[in-house]
């Protein structure tokens, strides 16, 4: 708890209640016996301290109620509320509230349902209230006493949950008068109280009522929290009280208070608002909260006030806004008029609910009307209105299907005045204003029918009254009625059938002329209606049904529908400014949040461009009547593209901003198919510059749908030169296509494929159709790879244009930047435009002029590395032809965008990263940790980003994976004679190419293009004569950046540098052959050579470049001196182990350059060149004299003469001729190298003497003399290695090796643990190891195997030495022995491959164990034998102890008080290293090597193989039970469905994999075996199977007899036999056809079965039940047959018995004894009791003893 104190971190909190849960918790979900000592510790004021503690507590608590049953918490409950009780005796405020903190986090788990006892907890609760909260008025309050209410009430409503989730109500009945006192509080904690109560069920609000009501009473006057808490009491009462006749006024009686205030409150406002109207509105101000409160006290007013006093004082209201809102000002005392129409509509919703009690109230019809019609853009006006309506005249449903008599507002020349007046508001984007007016419209008479001349009101007119001819549908249909249907029914995928037919009969109205004309604009606004519905499926009908009422009645609604198009259009365009009128800067209170959602209500409708879209396409079905009436729509069109159509002055000059956007370009597209559909458009109002905004500004677009409906759009123009071409134009934007036109169509004037007079109007055409393909690699495929491609392929096309047809392709490139402004210069207008003189006017533009610095920094980093990629793609692909007449445009484009990050760069320094290094990346990562000044002008992200596209991103490794276009550049640049010198200008930037290479995170691509770039200047200085230094002037002074860079990228130990050596190429080489010539600094070439060194590494052999990097080593030794000689020896001497003759050649010639300048290795260089020396006479071929004659010179006293570096590489030129096919090369090698382990020998053995004695014959090496540990060094490192590796490759030259090793044996015995092999030696050839392991005769290396098992077994041996020779020996041993031959020594092999693992340390047996697994892979002809091999090295697993302390790691922790302080510690320390030793063997196998046998398991389903479910069985058993459990049941199933395989073999392979699984598993797992049988063969010849293998697998199993193994499934077993004996199955073997199929029905092993069992059973207590088959059958109907097998079955068990060890003679007798006698007696209990009454008369001898 004090960590927690000191540093509340979650980790923390959440470690310390998971531990504080786990000391508390026992065992079988319940507390642990020493709990409450716990728990009263925790509870205590001590601990219970801090918020931090406070909350682990809680949390610790949850999580023991949350997993012990609630009825074993007793203790929890108890201690809890002891100390609750006993800080409420002592006054402990502080400790008490976050005890009740803790009680109430405890009553919420589960919603109260981890309570059992709730009389308890009222009791205390009930405590508390009588404490804290009755006496709050008479007694001063103590300290915390206020946050001790506050949790009293919090438990309150924990305990109202959980009261009322179990449904318990009475209980919260008696609540409500026993926490009456808590309501006579009178501060904010009661209202929140209050609040919270009434967010419960309308149940417990209205138990509560009284209470709830009698305190707002009290505080009504407080604040409008009291109104906000009453209205949402009135709301909920309501709720509970639809249904029934809810009367108004009731709740109020009873509380004056609140009834005064309220209607003090109302005429006051009356008041108010008279004044208002009175004086100027403009110079008051109201504050919207007053409103809030005004509009909480009119809901409220129905339920609240005696319905005697509501009518008039709400009418008097009503007036007083209605005479207030005569203003024609926008806003009335600042407040929107919409704000106080809504009060008017609240005040008629109360006015109508305060007459739900009265008859009728009919007279009101006009006053009602008239505020519909004068506000009818406000919602709660019109639903008031409607309710209103429907309540005095009847619902609307009842109106259609019944005459009726209409009062005299609703009929006459007023029905037709009213939907004039409300048609507007049926396409108003919110629903419910849709359906409160059409509710309204349909109470108006019909237009059609005869007026009722009747004024009389409705309700007290008899229906026989009614006219005859007042019929409703008698000339029309009710289309008002069908719109409020459409409207009302929700809308779903099961309802949309029905809507759609209601729209369907408004659509047959209409087209069979049965709609009046009046309803034409009231049907066309209900159809936009039923489009702003977000319902789809509603779309079609109703854009068919708009259409069809367009085509009947244009002239009526048609001026209507352009005025409404336009206005969608309007809004659309200013959709994106959103409207924050009501948005607040201080927070509101919950009522005046409320107010808001009431004025403005939330709707959700179709988007405002979907609408738009969809009114576009009823048109599209009527095109011949838009046709002509072009002079509307075409200037709706261009306003719809941003232009004004009062001065259509250019294609170009247009609204930019309002033509953006995913929805923009659908509504375009719908346009587009409109104009499309037309059919003479030279005839349409501005049709040419309609036209040229179609081919100069649309066709370009992005968006290849759009262009292809650009197309079709120019195509109605039928223009001569587009016709003949159209399929190829539509095949060049479609991109299935389009690589098939690029290559099938052409635009060269030489395929002729374009006639001369058609080019001038369709290159352009051409080119801005194939402008997005460039631009944007998205329009073209979806991988970036391909769309690079398609580009360029796109630029090939347009490449075949003529030079003078190319000015508008460039231009177009230019045109995306959005860097010319639209204003109507000629340049603008010129991109918009398709000129005649290309050329002339391109060359008279200056488009570089508006690439200044401002309109390059107003571009995204986005469009800035796309332009630059674009002209980078454009530079590949066009010729010097093409290129050169816009070459200046592009090259000034990138120059300036190069100066344009510069500036910035130099901004950003003088701003405060003057510090910043421009080459170097690591600064930029310090500059980035460091930080900057917020009030720095750029940021240092900001200033990696100039830097980045300043230098071409020389540091974007990590990021791109290709360099940047303007890097291609510099890279071209480096292998021009004529540009090299440019790179010299920026004193940076040759250095920053190069310290790419320095970037560990830079991609193998940028990499590459540096190296590239380095050899194009290295090329290019060795091309230029001696007099010309360009290139020099460039290398030379950044010589070191360079040598430094690539020192970092060889050096480190990145993806990119192990790729360089491993796979060198003839470029890395070839940079530095010409490198090396420019260095001539000791220093540099030192770094040179280091980076050189990787490359003659023995994984880099791969062909000539390593002689090549060996002869770059030749040129720098003048350089380097003598320093590095040591370093280069041990580099160049692990090659001549391997490497063939003209590469040994070159390492000699390298030793003579390094002799001439180190005299001291001119000895062995001349030796080695003789070891190589090559014949005169014979072409390729060596001289055997002289090396033979080198070989004799290698002497052990040559050895003294030389130093330790020196003789690596004689021994490696010795490792390399001992490999040799050639006899006399390997025995001279072998000779040398007896030579060296004598000499070896002999300095071991000195040592000891005097240093004067051995100094004369003794180099003395910078490193010391000849001594033991160089000669361990060179055993171990070099030697054994070499041993190891030969003997691990397939080949037959392995005698010299193994001679050598036993030389080594028997003369170093001291060296390397090699006396640990002194055992394997004999004088006897027939018994030494190293004399037979490798002999011709399998029998002696079988018992050269037996006998390093045995010295294996017996003695230690170098786990280091066995791992590096005997286990690739006897690998290859295994391996070369062939099928059919050989098993015995296959088996040896086997043998002492598991005796190594079973003496090996784990990390070397895990290591034996996963290369088995592994070969098992690579060699799957082997899998069979690498299978025994693994079961074997299985079976010699001996870190079970190791495993097993894991098991008793719970009782080391509990014992380890009891270890002593002596010895404690280093019991402790071995203990947690077992443990860590036991969870790493664990963890191997269970997530390493399973996995892997569990493939093999997998990788042959159709298959059974004994060998790898018996290695699996044999892991398994390795690890924890749990696992064990989990998967051995698969493994016995999968080999169980074998047995239903109708091939006999796969069954006996199965049956021979299950009883070997058994055996592994013991008798102890022959019941589960046995109900997996069971389970798996259950019908057919799967029962005969069935017997059948269960005697295999006992037979297998009880080779030895084994007594009382089988008692505990001998029910099982004895099932399996009665049923093939005496059940079903034997009676299917008696059928002669069944019989013969398969061996398993031709004979009965059942009966074997049966004596097996009997054999083996505990024969005293269990011979009784091994009888019961006979038995059962004994005591029904006898027949021959079954008197024949009951026999049978009696000889076998009798058989069994006989043989059974377990059989006593007494026992014996006394069982035949009691069968006798219970044959004679009749009851079977009875003789039962006889049986073993009579076995207790006659006890054992054993046992009495």
């Amino acid at each position: 708890m004090t960590e927690v104190i000191k540093k509340p971190l979650p980790a923390r909190k959440c470690g310390i209640s998971a531990l504080l849960f786990y000391v508390m918790r026992g065992a079988s979900s319940r507390l642990h016996s020493r709990a409450e000592r716990v728990l009263r510790l925790l509870m205590d004021d001590s601990i219970f301290g801090s918020d931090a503690v406070v909350e682990v507590i809680i949390t610790a608590f949850q999580r023991i109620c949350e997993n012990i049953e609630p009825k074993e918490l007793d203790l929890m409950w108890k201690c809890l509320y002891e100390k609750i009780t006993e800080c409420v005796t002592n006054g402990c405020m502080l400790h008490l509230s976050r005890l009740l903190s803790l009680l109430i986090s405890i009553v919420q788990i589960h919603n109260g349902q981890i309570v059992y006892d709730y009389q308890s907890l009222l009791e205390h609760v009930g405590l508390l209230v009588q404490r804290f909260v009755v006496p709050s008025d008479l007694v001063k309050a103590e300290d915390h006493q206020e946050e001790v209410v506050d949790k009293v009430l919090e438990m309150i409503v924990c305990i109202l949950n959980g009261l009322h989730s179990s449904n318990d109500m009475s209980t919260i009945s008696s609540c409500s008068l026993q926490w009456a006192p808590v309501f006579k509080l009178r501060n904010s904690s009661l209202l929140t109280f209050i609040r919270e109560l009434l967010q419960k069920d309308p149940c417990i609000v209205d138990i509560f009522r009284v209470n709830i009501l009698s305190a707002l009473n009290d505080m009504v006057e407080t604040s409008e929290e009291v109104i906000y808490l009453l209205l949402s009491f009135c709301e909920i009462m309501e709720v509970k009280a639809q249904g029934s006749n809810f009367l108004v006024g009731t709740f109020g009686k009873g509380f004056p208070k609140i009834q005064s205030c309220l209607q003090e409150a109302v005429s006051d406002w009356i008041r108010e608002i008279k004044e208002i109207v009175q004086v100027d509105p403009s110079s008051t101000h109201i504050h919207e909260t007053k409103l809030a409160l005004l509009w909480g006290i009119i809901r409220c007013y129905p339920q609240l006030i005696d319905i005697q006093k509501k009518s008039s004082c709400l009418m008097d209201l009503i007036d007083a806004l209605n005479q207030l809102l005569l203003m024609e000002a926008g806003c009335v005392a600042g407040i929107p008029k919409q704000t106080w129409q809504c009060l008017i509509g609240a005040a008629l919703s109360s006015y109508n609910k305060s007459h739900l009690g009265k008859e009728s109230y009919s007279e009101e019809t006009g006053k009602f009307l008239h505020l519909a019609k004068r506000y009818r853009s406000s919602l709660p006006v019109l639903f008031a209105v409607a309710d209103y309506l429907d309540f005095v005249y009847g619902p609307t449903s009842e109106a259609v299907n019944s005459n009726r008599m209409y009062h005299q507002e609703l009929t006459g020349e007023k029905v037709v005045d009213a939907v004039s007046i409300f048609s507007d508001n049926l396409r108003h984007s919110n629903k419910e204003i849709r359906i409160s007016t059409l509710r309204i419209l349909c109470h108006y008479q019909p237009l059609g029918c005869v007026d009722s001349t009747n004024d009389q009101p409705p309700a007290k007119k008899m229906r026989t009254e009614v006219s005859q001819n007042s019929l409703v549908e008698s000339q029309g249909i009710n289309v008002i009625q069908l719109l409020l249907s459409i409207e009302e029914t929700p809308l779903s995928i099961s309802t949309s059938r029905k809507v759609i037919l209601l729209i369907s009969k408004i659509q047959m109205g209409l087209s069979a002329g049965r709609l009046p004309d009046a309803y034409a604009p009231l049907v066309l606004n209900g159809i936009i209606g039923i489009l702003n519905n977000r319902f789809s499926y509603l779309w079609n009908p109703a854009i068919e049904c708009l259409a069809v009422l367009m085509s009947q009645h244009f002239g009526l609604v048609g001026d209507r529908f352009v005025s409404y198009l336009e206005q969608y259009q309007s809004i659309f365009h200013t959709s994106n400014e959103v409207y924050e009128g009501n948005s607040k800067a201080y927070e509101s209170s919950d009522l005046v949040k409320r107010f808001d959602s009431f004025v403005y209500p939330g709707s959700e409708s179709t988007p405002c461009a979907t609408v738009l879209s969809l009114l576009l396409q009823s048109l599209q079905k009527i095109p011949i009547v838009i046709e002509s009436r072009s002079r509307e729509f075409v200037p709706l069109f261009l306003k719809f593209l941003g232009y004004d159509c009062n001065v259509l002055a250019s294609v170009g000059i247009f609204n930019s901003h309002a033509c953006k956007g995913k929805e923009w370009k659908g509504v375009l597209k719908e346009w587009l198919n409109l104009l499309k559909g037309m059919r003479n458009p030279r005839s349409f109002y501005q049709s040419q510059f309609l036209k040229e905004v179609l081919q100069n500004r649309l066709l370009d677009e992005n968006d290849a749908e759009i262009q292809m409906k650009v197309l079709d759009c120019l195509l109605i123009w039928k223009d001569d030169f587009l016709l003949p071409y159209d399929q190829h134009l539509k095949k060049l934007i479609s991109s299935k296509y389009l690589r098939e036109e690029l290559t099938t169509w052409s635009l060269s004037k030489e395929s002729n494929l374009i006639e001369d007079q058609h080019r001038a109007y369709l290159v352009p055409i051409v080119i801005r159709l194939l402008m997005p393909k460039v631009r944007n690699l998205k329009t073209l495929a979806s991988r970036k790879n391909a769309s690079i491609n398609h580009r360029k392929a796109v630029l090939g096309f347009i490449a075949q244009l003529d030079v003078e047809e190319l000015p508008l392709f460039f231009a177009l490139l230019i045109k995306p930047l959005h860097i010319i402004s639209q204003e109507a210069d000629s340049t603008a207008c010129w991109l918009w435009t398709s000129p005649e003189n290309f050329m002339d006017q391109f060359q008279a533009f200056d488009f570089l002029k508006y690439f200044t610095v401002d309109n390059i920094l107003a571009l995204s980093w986005k469009k800035r590395y796309g332009f630059l990629h674009v002209i980078e793609d454009v530079l590949g692909v066009f010729d010097e032809l093409h290129l050169r007449p816009f070459l200046d445009l592009l090259m000034g484009c990138i120059v300036r965008l190069l100066g344009s990050c510069a500036s910035n760069i130099d901004v950003a320094k003088c701003s405060g990263f003057s510090s910043l290094e421009d080459h170097s990346s690591a600064d930029l990562t310090l500059l980035e940790k460091d930080g900057a000044p917020t009030n720095h002008v750029l940021t240092s992200s900001a200033m990696k980003q100039f830097k980045d596209l300043r230098s071409l991103s020389l540091k974007e490794g990590s990021s791109s994976e290709k360099p940047s276009s303007l890097f291609s550049c510099f890279v071209a640049m480096s292998r021009s004679h004529r540009l090299v010198s440019l790179l010299s200008r920026e004193t940076n930037l040759v250095p920053d190419i190069f310290s790419i290479l320095s970037v560990k995170s830079a991609s193998e691509a940028i990499v590459s293009c540096v190296l590239k770039f380095v050899e194009n200047l290295l090329n290019l200085d060795s091309e230029l004569d001696d007099k010309d230094d360009t290139a020099k002037r460039v290398l030379l002074p950044n010589l070191e950046a360079l040598i430094c860079s690539l020192h970092c990228l060889f050096l480190s130990d990145s993806a990119t540098k192990r790729k360089l050596i491993k796979c060198p190429g003839e470029r890395d080489i070839r940079i530095f052959k010409l490198l090396s010539k420019y260095i001539k600094d000791p220093l540099l070439a030192s770094k040179f050579v280091d980076i050189l060194l990787p490359f003659l590494a023995k994984r880099a052999q791969n062909s000539d470049l390593c002689s090549e990097a060996v002869q770059v080593f030749r040129d720098i030794i003048p350089v380097l001196g003598s320093d590095s000689t040591k370093t280069i020896l041990n580099a160049i001497s692990p090659l001549l182990t391997s490497v063939e003759l003209d590469m040994r050649l070159s390492i000699c010639d390298l030793l003579d350059s390094l002799a001439e300048v180190d005299p001291s290795i001119l000895l062995v260089a001349k030796l080695v060149r003789d070891l190589n020396a090559t014949s005169a006479a014979e072409m390729g071929g060596l001289d055997y004299d002289t090396i033979v004659n080198a070989y004799e010179k290698i002497c052990v006293n040559f050895f003294y003469t030389i130093h330790e570096d020196h003789v690596l590489l004689i021994l490696s030129h010795c490792v390399y001729d001992m490999s040799s096919e050639d006899l006399i090369l390997r025995h001279s090698a072998f000779r040398s190298m007896c030579s060296f382990i004598e000499f070896s020998a002999l300095v071991i053995s000195q040592e000891g003497k005097s240093h004067q004695e051995v100094i004369a014959n003794m180099i003395t090496s910078d490193g010391g003399c000849w001594t033991r540990a160089s000669i361990q060094r060179i055993t171990n490192k070099f030697l054994l290695k070499h041993v190891g590796n030969t003997l691990s490759r397939e080949t037959n030259i392995k005698k010299e090796w193994i001679d050598l090793l036993r030389e080594m044996v028997l003369k170093l015995p001291e060296v390397g643990n090699l006396n640990s092999l002194g055992m394997l030696c004999s004088n006897d050839a027939e018994v030494d190891f190293f004399n037979n392991i490798i002999h011709l005769q399998r029998h002696r290396r079988a018992r050269a195997l037996l006998r390093f098992k045995n010295v294996i077994s017996t003695s230690s041996m170098s786990e280091g030495i066995i791992n590096g020779v005997f286990v690739p020996l006897f690998f290859n041993i295994l391996f070369d022995v062939q099928d059919g031959k050989g098993e015995h020594v296959r088996g040896a092999c086997i043998e002492a491959l598991a005796a190594i693992s079973g003496h090996a340390e784990w990390k070397s047996y895990y290591a034996l164990l996963v290369r088995c697994l592994r070969e098992i892979t690579l060699k799957p002809d082997k899998q069979k034998l690498l299978l025994r091999l693994t079961c074997s090295i299985l079976d010699q697993f001996h870190f079970l102890e190791i495993s097993k302390s894991q098991e008793g790691n719970d009782s080391f922790v509990n014992d380890s008080d009891s270890v002593t302080i002596g010895s404690g510690s280093s019991a402790i320390v071995h203990k947690c290293n077992t443990l860590n030793i036991a969870t790493e063997i664990q963890t191997c196998l269970h997530k390493t090597v399973l996995p892997k046998i569990q493939k093999l398991l997998n990788s042959e389903p159709d298959k059974v193989s004994i060998n790898i479910n018996l290695a699996a069985l044999k892991l398994l058993k390795l690890l924890p039970g749990d696992v064990m459990d989990s998967l051995l049941s698969s493994i016995i199933h999968r080999i169980a469905n074998f047995l239903k395989n109708r091939l006999e073999s796969i069954r006996d392979e199965a049956r021979s994999a299950l009883a070997a699984c058994l055996k592994e598993l013991g008798l102890e797992y022959l019941q589960f075996v046995l109900r997996v049988l069971r389970a798996t063969l259950k019908r057919g010849f799967e029962m005969h199977v069935l017997g059948y293998t269960l005697n295999f697998i006992l037979s297998k199993s009880l080779l030895i007899p084994v007594i009382g193994k089988l008692d505990y499934c001998l029910g099982d077993l004895l099932s399996i036999v009665e049923n093939d004996i005496m059940g079903d199955v034997a009676e299917e073997k008696e059928v002669g056809k069944i019989a013969s199929k398969m061996k398993e029905t031709k004979t009965r092993m059942s009966f074997k079965t049966l004596e097996l069992i009997a054999q083996s059973i505990t024969f005293k207590t269990h011979a009784l039940k091994l009888l019961s088959p006979v038995t059962t059958h004994l005591q029904k109907q006898m027949t021959p047959k079954v008197k024949t097998e009951l026999e049978r079955m009696l000889n076998h068990i009798a058989v069994g018995i006989e043989r059974n060890p377990s059989v006593d003679q007494t026992d014996l007798f006394i069982f035949v004894y009691g069968l006798i006698e219970d044959g004679i007696k009749d009851g079977n209990g009875q003789g039962e009791q006889s049986l073993v009454a009579e076995a207790r008369k006659h006890p054992r001898k054993d046992d009495i003893a």
